[in-house]
């Protein structure tokens, strides 16, 4: 009982012998009760301080923790940070090689493409420089063989009365002065031999606004307007060169053609004039007049060349139907009368190949293969487009 109660920490409740009795006992519960109150206090000093402390410590803990782990942060942070700056120093270090290699393939630029060779066809829908050019060359060529027999005659003379030094120069001199004045006069021999007369705007307003509107098309100057009072539908391209051109045509071709078939045979006749043949006609005719005929005017202006003016007139205009339209009204227009341009054999024979029709007067002729410049073969042609 008395271990229960110094356990306990109560004081028994009994009579006097028990207090007088345990007056001692009394006293030493009291003392028990003091140490046990000690006891407990420096139990709660000790648990509030040691509760202080490791609240406290664990509260620096927790700071120091926390600072620990910002250590950490920062030391792993900064390790993260060194690593990346590492990985990206040798990331940046091994970059260039792949900058090089990719900058190599990026920086050294293809090969480049060998521009394709474009030549001059009967196909292509435009002119080509090349053709303007060789068109040129083979004027001057025939001026030079114009001339060729005059300046012999002449050099020869002069050899044999004065001096080979005289004939060599006088050669040479004859020989230029000719030439030039075969490709100065040429046109106006050809004009003259066709029989054509100049005519103004008011004389055929649709044909000069048709001729306007087209040379803007082609990018050329207006041409010389020329009449042949022939029944005959037909026209042709005569002249120097682009500049200095001249349109012939017949009142047969103005009084059986429609303003879009009208469009077609003269977008035919500009893209003689852009090529540069109409300087070849004109001096084909004056050879083919001098000596040969039609056959020498044949060798002149070359062959396929009607066909090739198709081609680039219809794609100008971008109908074909209407110059196809126009090459069958030539085919089935009368045959010329007696006394027309067409029906003689010296004038026609000497000028055929440069009209856009030069089947006239013989339609029932063979066919020769691989002639171009045949007006049926030409229709043909178009009616394919």
């Amino acid at each position: 009982m008395a271990d229960q109660s110094d356990s306990s920490g109560t004081p028994p409740r009994g009579g006097g012998a028990g207090s007088s009795g345990g007056g001692g006992s009394g006293g030493g519960g009291g003392g028990n009760r003091n140490k046990n109150r000690n006891r407990n206090r420096s139990r709660t000093a000790s648990g509030g301080g040691n509760s202080g402390n490791s609240g406290g410590g664990s509260a620096n803990a927790q700071r120091k923790g926390q600072g620990g782990g910002g250590g950490q942060r920062s030391g792993k942070g900064g390790a993260n940070r060194s690593r990346s700056r590492s990985g990206s120093s040798s990331s940046s270090g091994s970059r260039p090689r792949n900058d090089q290699s990719q900058s190599a393939v990026a920086l050294a630029p293809p090969a480049p493409l060998a521009p394709l060779e474009m030549h001059p066809s009967l196909g292509a829908p435009q002119i080509y420089p090349g053709e303007v050019a060789a068109n040129r060359r083979r004027a001057i060529r025939l001026c030079a063989w114009t001339a060729a027999i005059p300046a012999l005659l002449f050099g020869a003379l002069l050899l044999a009365a004065v001096s080979p030094i005289a004939g060599a120069v006088a050669f040479v001199v004859a020989g230029a002065a000719v030439m030039y004045g075969a490709w100065r006069l040429a046109p106006a021999v050809a004009l003259r031999r066709i029989g054509a007369v100049r005519i103004e705007e008011h004389d055929d307003p649709r044909l000069y606004n048709v001729t306007e509107g087209l040379c803007a098309t082609f990018g050329l100057s207006m041409p010389s307007l020329n009449l042949v009072d022939d029944d005959v539908p037909n026209a042709c391209a005569l002249g120097r060169d682009a500049r200095r051109s001249d349109l012939v045509v017949t009142t047969g071709l103005l009084r059986r053609l429609d303003p879009i078939e009208l469009e077609g045979v003269i977008a035919h006749e500009l893209a003689h004039v852009k090529r540069g043949d109409n300087g070849v006609s004109c001096v084909g005719i004056t050879l083919g007049t001098l000596f040969g005929g039609e056959k020498t005017l044949r060798r002149c202006v070359g062959e396929s060349r009607e066909y090739r003016a198709d081609v680039v007139g219809a794609s100008a205009v971008r109908y074909p139907r209407g110059l196809l339209d126009a090459l069958r009204v030539m085919i089935d227009a009368p045959p010329p009368a007696e006394g027309s341009l067409f029906a003689s054999p010296s004038r026609f024979g000497s000028t055929r190949w440069v009209w856009i029709d030069p089947s006239v007067g013989h339609r029932e002729d063979p066919l020769v293969p691989g002639d171009l410049d045949a007006t049926s073969v030409r229709a043909a042609a178009l009616s394919e487009w």
